[in-house]
C-alpha cells in the first residue's frame, strides 16, 4: 500500500461514522406499532436509511454505535434538525432495541416506543 492510500484509508477511518449499516434494520420507513401503513402521521414516521434513524424532525442523520449489549444498542447521532427558524446539525445519544430485521423499539429516555417496516411506503 503505498504512503497515499494509507493516508486516505486513516482519513476515512478517523471521521468516526460508520459507512456500513449502524443497525441491523432494513432500509426503509417504519412506523409506530399500531399505526397503519397507509398515510401515516408524521409524528409516528420514522426512516432508516442504514447510516441512521430520521424523522420528521430529524434527517440526514449520520449515527454510529458507541456500544452493544445482546440486542441493545447506545448510539450517538449526527443529524440536521428541522423546526426552527435555520435548520441546524445536532448530536443526540439513543437506546435502541432491535426486535428483528423489521422491527425496533426506542428505550431512549425511559421510553418504550416501537415501530416496524412498513414495505412500500417511501421515506
Amino acid at each position: 500500500m503505498n504512503t497515499r492510500s494509507l493516508t486516505a484509508c486513516l482519513l476515512f477511518l478517523s471521521t468516526g461514522y460508520a459507512s456500513a449499516d449502524t443497525l441491523p434494520l432494513r432500509h426503509g420507513a417504519y412506523v409506530g406499532v399500531g399505526t397503519g401503513c397507509e398515510n401515516p402521521p408524521n409524528a409516528e414516521l420514522r426512516t432508516y436509511d442504514g447510516r441512521g434513524l430520521g424523522s420528521a424532525k430529524a434527517a440526514d442523520c449520520r449515527g454510529r454505535v458507541l456500544s452493544t449489549q445482546n440486542d441493545i444498542y447506545q448510539i450517538e447521532q449526527d443529524c440536521r434538525e428541522y423546526g426552527s427558524p435555520k435548520p441546524e446539525r445536532v448530536t443526540e445519544r439513543a437506546t435502541i432495541r432491535i426486535d428483528g430485521p423489521d422491527r425496533y423499539t426506542d428505550l431512549t429516555r425511559n421510553g418504550n416506543e416501537s415501530f416496524r417496516l412498513c414495505p412500500g411506503l417511501k421515506p
